[in-house]
């Protein structure tokens, strides 16, 4: 990837050593570089219908025109491509988009922690380890509906979807650990505990990441969440802002996992393409926490 990735900047490079116009997109987000491709053409245009001079000579105005609008076109796709994955860490097939709260009020929990309502645990099973126990307090208040939805996963029957048997799919170091795929251990889709397993949308994203160990919904392709969650591995996760929806944190009980369990998971071998852990790391059990 980085060797692609350094190919096609040469490329770009080369295309436009003699049109420096066209690397006025480097640091711009991928809408803005088409909005200036778009504006390259609407100018092309306009210059076509005022060219003065002979027929031969607006005729090679144009052609000029032409390759000067190619040549940026091309070079602003290029480096657009390549540079803007990588400006910002994002969780794999998920939907990125950003959703302003529905209004000016948020919550920086390093700052204002939010009330805990309840609190569950997942049992983990990975490795050599023995199953140990991972506290999550959930913040029912700010959060009702995907609390509701978790509290619910956490303590089903057998019969109903659940958490138990369920697996942390992916680990991306430094950032989160993601799980809770009920039904589909890739990680692709979940299955939440209302109507059937339908994804539904989130309360709001009044939270701020900026807490070590938040515990935050994964969103589908539609901007929907599921049984899917992600575990914050660092203390600032501002790319996670109005994107993901933080609804609990990891509770450092006697006796219980806590964080080091969490960081011991995120160093865990992985598998690419997806960062899925070589030995699968399970979830043997869940309920409510009574400590």
């Amino acid at each position: 990837m980085v060797c692609l990735s350094l190919s096609l900047l040469s490329v770009a490079a080369l295309l436009c050593i003699s049109h420096t116009n066209a690397f006025s997109t480097i640091g711009r987000s991928p809408s803005t570089s088409l909005s200036a491709g778009a504006n390259s053409y609407r100018h092309f245009y306009a210059l076509s219908a005022v060219s003065p001079g002979s027929e031969n000579q607006g005729r090679a105005t144009q052609l000029h025109q032409r390759r000067e609008f190619v040549i940026q076109s091309i070079a602003a796709g290029i480096v657009s491509s390549v540079i803007t994955p990588f400006v910002e860490p994002a969780l794999a097939d998920e939907d990125q988009s950003a959703t302003p709260t529905s209004d000016d009020t948020t919550i920086d929990p390093s700052i204002d922690f939010p009330k805990i309502t309840h609190k569950v645990y997942l049992d983990i099973k990975f490795a050599k380890y023995k199953p140990k126990q991972l506290v999550i307090g959930l913040f029912g208040d700010v959060m009702p509906k995907a609390v509701e939805n978790f509290l619910t996963l956490s303590t089903a029957n057998d019969n109903d979807p659940s958490y138990n048997g369920a697996t942390f799919y992916r680990v991306l170091s430094g950032m989160s650990i993601q799980g809770g795929a009920i039904g589909h251990n890739n990680g692709k889709l979940g299955t939440s505990a209302f109507e059937g397993g339908k994804p539904f949308s989130p309360d709001n994203f009044k939270i701020r990441h900026t807490k070590l160990g938040l515990v935050s919904a994964v969103r589908g392709v539609g901007g929907e969440i599921d049984s899917r969650f992600f575990i914050q591995t660092e203390a600032d996760a501002g790319w996670a802002d109005d994107r993901y929806s933080a609804f609990g944190i990891v509770l450092e009980e006697e006796g219980t996992g806590g964080m080091d369990l969490v960081r011991r998971i995120s160093r865990v071998d992985v598998k690419p393409p997806q960062n899925s852990p070589i030995d699968p790391v399970m979830i043997v059990g869940c309920g409510i926490f009574e400590g």
